[in-house]
């Protein structure tokens, strides 16, 4: 379960074949507030990834976006996410779904996170673009809120389902993490200045919403 705000869940099935990884967060959003209609179905979204692609600093996905405000292009991304520098307390431990886990904490893109892993699901796996554990995460959310959260509500050790761990986007642009970013970030400040304010002739400026805060090419430093 991704509770993605303080309206709107969605449902996230994660898979792992030992080798390669995809989850797909389902287009039926389940609105909290019952007055939203809950039968509109938005798009499927994936994150694909494979166990073993870890460098040493980072992990390529590819996953699907759209950008919605002003257009609905669709888009396949590469990004190559760096190496999260995760705090394991080993003291620190909760049952999730009869799983003993072990807590982990780091800074991803930006947000303070904390994590839930249980190391009897011997893969390094997660939802959205979280790895980088000695099992698989059960639970991860963003610190001090009560959305941008993942937690485990199934498990299956055993699925038999027929999965297609590389499906083929073939009408999608084709584009890299920073690029996708540089177009939301406009996209999403055309947006925020139809916004009109009585009283006020300032520009609104849209902040990013979700876990991903800041990039990695943001901080960088330009010194030589």
């Amino acid at each position: 379960m991704n509770v993605r705000s303080s309206i709107a869940n969605v449902y996230e099935d994660l898979y792992t074949n030992g080798i390669h990884v995809i989850s797909k967060q389902d287009g039926n959003i389940m609105y909290t507030n019952p007055e939203y209609d809950k039968k509109n179905k938005g798009k499927d979204y994936f994150f694909i990834s494979n166990i073993n692609s870890n460098t040493k600093d980072s992990k390529d996905f590819l996953f699907t976006e759209s950008i919605g405000y002003s257009s609905e292009s669709d888009y396949l991304v590469h990004d190559r996410v760096p190496k999260i520098n995760w705090l394991i307390d080993e003291n620190s431990t909760k049952s999730i779904l009869g799983y003993e886990c072990i807590k982990a904490t780091a800074i991803f893109r930006g947000s303070d996170i904390t994590a839930y892993f249980a190391k009897k699901i011997p893969y390094s796996v997660g939802p959205f673009k979280f790895y980088g554990l000695p099992g698989a995460i059960l639970d991860v959310r963003v610190d001090r809120q009560n959305y941008d959260l993942w937690k485990a509500v199934k498990i299956e050790t055993d699925n038999t389902d027929k999965i297609e761990y590389k499906p083929q986007f073939s009408d999608f642009e084709k584009v890299q993490m920073r690029k996708l970013i540089e177009l939301k970030d406009k996209d999403r400040e055309r947006f925020s200045n139809t916004i009109t304010v009585p009283g006020s002739t300032g520009k609104s400026v849209g902040k990013r919403f979700g876990v991903e805060k800041v990039f990695e090419w943001e901080t960088q430093s330009t010194d030589k």
